[in-house]
C-alpha cells in the first residue's frame, strides 16, 4: 500500500514538473525564434544558500491524537542547472507535538528531529518555486508530558518506542520582498520499523509553514568576473 501510494505520488509530480518545464522552454523558444542576440533574462545564480524558520502542524495518522504546533530551522543549499530547474539540500531541525484523546487524553508527546533533505526545485518564475524529495528525520528526542522513564526518571521515551524515519515533502515558495520568501510543505513521515508497542504511533503527515531568506536576490544578475 504505501509503496502504491509513493508510485501514484511521483507520477503525479513527474506531469506537474513536465509541465513546469515545457512552460519554461517555451518563453526561451519564442524569443529566440522572433529575436537576436541572447536572451537579457537567461540568468541565474548557480549556487545560493537560504535560512528559514518553519511552523509544522503535523500529526500522527492514528484517530486518537491531534495536532500541537511545533516549530523547526533550516539551512538550504541550493544548485542551478538553469534558471528554471536545480536542486537543493541541507540540515533542519523539527519539532513533531501531538497529544492523545480517550484513555490518555491530556498526554502529549514531543519528537524532535535532525532532518536532511534532497529536493528538486523548479522555477515557473523567478518569483515562484516548486520543490519535491525525500527527507531522512533522525530521531533526536521522544517525551511525553505525563510518562516516566524507570532509567532516569524523565520525560523521555524509552529508546524501543520510537525510531528514524524517511519521508517524502511536496511544496511552494512564494517571493514576496527582495530575498525574502514564504511557503508551504506537505510532508509525510514512515517510521524506519514497526513501534513495538501498537498503541504509540508510527507514521506521521501534516503541513509546514516557512518563512525564507535567500542569500543572493534571485532577480539580481550575478556579478561578471573580470579578465
Amino acid at each position: 500500500m504505501y509503496i502504491r501510494k509513493m508510485f501514484r505520488f511521483y507520477f503525479l509530480l513527474f506531469l506537474v514538473f513536465k509541465l513546469t518545464l515545457s512552460y519554461g522552454q517555451g518563453d526561451k523558444n519564442l524569443y529566440k525564434q522572433y529575436r537576436k542576440g541572447p536572451d537579457p533574462d537567461n540568468f541565474f545564480h548557480k549556487w545560493n544558500y537560504s535560512f528559514y524558520a518553519k511552523f509544522n502542524l503535523i500529526n500522527s495518522d492514528q484517530n486518537y491524537t491531534k495536532i500541537r504546533p511545533g516549530k523547526g530551522l533550516g539551512f538550504m543549499i541550493q544548485k542551478l542547472n538553469s534558471k528554471s530547474f536545480g536542486f537543493g539540500t541541507g540540515l533542519e531541525f523539527n519539532e513533531v507535538n501531538y497529544k492523545y484523546l480517550g484513555y490518555f487524553n491530556g498526554s502529549k508527546d514531543n519528537l524532535n528531529y535532525l532532518t536532511i533533505p534532497f529536493s528538486i526545485r523548479l522555477y515557473p518564475s523567478r518569483k515562484l518555486y516548486i520543490e519535491s524529495g525525500v527527507k531522512y528525520y533522525y530521531l533526536l528526542s521522544a517525551k511525553n508530558s505525563e510518562y516516566i522513564n524507570p532509567n532516569d526518571n524523565s520525560n523521555n521515551y524509552l529508546d524501543d518506542l520510537f525510531d528514524s524515519s524517511l519521508g517524502i515533502f511536496f511544496g511552494f515558495n512564494y517571493k514576496i520582498w527582495k530575498r525574502l520568501h514564504i511557503g508551504i510543505q506537505y510532508e509525510y513521515l514512515k517510521g524506519s520499523r514497526k513501534n513495538q508497542v501498537g498503541i504509540y504511533p508510527n507514521n506521521f503527515r501534516g503541513l509546514s509553514l516557512k518563512i525564507e531568506t535567500f542569500f543572493k536576490n534571485p532577480l539580481d544578475k550575478p556579478k561578471q568576473k573580470l579578465n
